[in-house]
C-alpha cells in the first residue's frame, strides 16, 4: 500500500475490545453525537469510557450483497486501524455507510477518516 500523508503507521490488530458491539452502545453514541457527513459515510463520535478508541460500523443492505457489505466493513476497520491515533483518546466512533459506499476504495475511506479526525480536532465535537 502506498504511503498516505497524515496516516500513522498501523497500530496493531483490530481487537474485540476496539469494537462497539451491542445495540445499547450504538444507541448511546447516536443519542450523544451529532452526525458528520462525508460523501459516502456518516460518522458519529463521542467520548467513551476509558482511554481506548473504539469503532462501530453499520452497512445497510441497500449498499449491496453480503460480499460487498463485508468488504466495506473490512475497509472501514482498516482505515480506523491506520488513523486511530488521530482521534482523541477515549473516542467512540460509529460509521454508517451510505448507499453510495458501494465500490469505495481504501484510499477514499482513509480520506474520509482523516477529514473527520481533523474536524473533531478543529471543532471540538467531543467537548
Amino acid at each position: 500500500m502506498a504511503a498516505h500523508a497524515g496516516v500513522t503507521p498501523p497500530t496493531g490488530p483490530f481487537r474485540k475490545d476496539d469494537k462497539v458491539r451491542k445495540r445499547p452502545e450504538y444507541k448511546s453514541v447516536y443519542k450523544r453525537a451529532a452526525p458528520m457527513y462525508t460523501a459516502r459515510l456518516v460518522f458519529y463520535a463521542c467520548p467513551g469510557e476509558g482511554p481506548r478508541r473504539r469503532l462501530g460500523c453499520t452497512v445497510p443492505k441497500v449498499v449491496g450483497d453480503a460480499v460487498e457489505r463485508n468488504r466495506i466493513k473490512r475497509l472501514i476497520r482498516e482505515a480506523f486501524r491506520q488513523t486511530r491515533g488521530r482521534f482523541p483518546e477515549g473516542c467512540v466512533v460509529v460509521v454508517n455507510a451510505k448507499r453510495s459506499a458501494a465500490g469505495v476504495s481504501l484510499e477514499e475511506v482513509l480520506r474520509h477518516f482523516l477529514d473527520v479526525a481533523g474536524r473533531i480536532g478543529r471543532e471540538g465535537y467531543l467537548s
